[in-house]
């Protein structure tokens, strides 16, 4: 049934989006030269993000980006979080996270955009 596939994805995309800013914070705790700062580090990071989604990304911004841009914008914010495991030395979850990103962003913006 496509509502509960929808309902699926829904909760797919919630925990993959959560997951994103895990890996962003990750990388900023994981910034040994800063010492203490990469706390603020992780944390800026986790912020940057969630700022520019919901500027821009989130369904309900008064900015949103439609079609090709917002696309872009998923696209590098999942890619960003996959260089973010990448740095951090996590190099095979930054390829599975790139992979699965640019899969769940295909599927956003292409087969359920309603979502």
């Amino acid at each position: 049934d496509l509502l509960e596939m929808k309902g699926f994805y829904a909760i797919f995309r919630l925990l993959f989006e959560m997951l994103t800013l895990f890996c962003v914070g990750y990388w900023g705790f994981h910034l040994i030269t800063l010492g203490p700062w990469r706390y603020v580090a992780g944390l800026a990071a986790c912020a940057i993000v969630v700022l520019v989604w919901a500027t821009w990304g989130a369904p309900g911004a008064a900015n949103r980006l439609q079609g090709i841009p917002h696309f872009v914008l998923e696209l590098s914010i999942y890619r960003a979080a996959a260089a973010a495991l990448y740095y951090s030395g996590q190099k095979q979850w930054a390829y599975g996270f790139a992979v699965v990103g640019t899969i769940n962003t295909i599927i956003h913006h292409l087969w359920l955009p309603t979502i």
